[in-house]
């Protein structure tokens, strides 16, 4: 564990007139973010812009006190909790601070929580693997969206609670949820390689299909991408490699690393798991809607 550091928190806060700060509620826990780089704040705010939350007392505090000269990111940061500042160790995500407690008691994994009628369905992926067009393509059935990118467990209930993280959309995303460029929820950028896409807030893009209340995960699906010209095929999994799929998709485990394993377990042995072989998204969508959220 870092030592705490001697600095009070008014010493690391950066000078008031360079100062820019936003208060966000994640998870039920309201955090401060102190930055000497707006174009930083800018970008949190625009993916986290749902969490975005009034001014008022807070339980954590992440005060950004320069840029990196490398590129983009924080340079020297620190967080604040219960009064104890630590530094910033440099690796993972500095925003959200999901590792600093109360945060720290969940479970994040990598991939989406998609639902119907009551089933709700953990899909299980890492970049690359057509998770976000194969969960757009169960929206456009019908289905309603909890999360998709960071996937939060409660260790206590197996539930999953909602995460509006903002949707990063490309042109066949919004072509197959029939969204007109021009909704006022689109925020167009440019990425590295010149291609234009879209930032959305899940709320405001897809108003009742983002759900607002957490949810029971009824089936588990290991995503991996089908061969060419290949049609979907969902295979069931034993409990033992369900558990190696969910390992091996942490985001971020809890501070107590056996209290992840042991509520992982406990969801393996209630929800059934599969390996889901995804081709191209209309097609896997519907033998996911038709298998496990009918």
């Amino acid at each position: 564990m870092t030592t705490t550091q001697p600095q009070t928190r008014a010493s690391l806060v950066p000078d008031a007139d360079q100062a820019v700060r936003a208060v966000f509620e994640i998870l039920g826990v309201r955090v401060e973010v102190v930055s000497a780089s707006v174009g930083l704040l800018h970008y949190w705010s625009s993916v986290y812009g749902a969490f975005r939350a009034q001014p008022g007392p807070t339980e954590i505090a992440v005060q950004v006190i320069s840029q990196r000269d490398d590129g983009p990111g924080p340079g020297e940061a620190f967080i604040t909790v219960a009064g104890r500042t630590r530094p910033w160790e440099g690796y993972g995500e500095l925003f959200p601070p999901l590792g600093a407690p109360p945060l720290d008691r969940y479970i994040y994994l990598h991939g989406a929580v998609v639902g119907r009628a009551g089933q709700a369905a953990l899909l299980l992926s890492g970049p690359g693997r057509g998770k976000t067009m194969l969960t757009v393509a169960t929206l456009a059935r019908g289905a309603w969206l909890l999360s998709d990118g960071v996937v939060p467990i409660d260790p206590d209930d197996l539930l999953a609670p909602p995460f509006p993280k903002t949707l990063r959309l490309r042109r066949e995303a919004l072509e197959l949820l029939s969204i007109d460029l021009a909704h006022p929820a689109l925020m167009p950028f440019r990425t590295r390689s010149g291609t234009i896409e879209w930032w959305a807030r899940p709320d405001e893009l897809l108003g009742w299909r983002s759900a607002r209340v957490a949810a029971d995960v009824g089936a588990i699906v290991a995503l991996e991408r089908a061969g060419p010209g290949a049609e979907p095929t969902l295979e069931r999994l034993r409990p033992r490699e369900a558990l190696g799929q969910l390992l091996g998709q942490l985001y971020q485990p809890p501070a107590d690393f056996q209290v992840c394993v042991d509520a992982l377990v406990k969801l393996c042995r209630r929800a059934p798991a599969y390996r889901l072989a995804a081709a191209a998204p209309g097609p896997t969508a519907k033998l996911l809607d038709e298998a496990l959220l009918a």
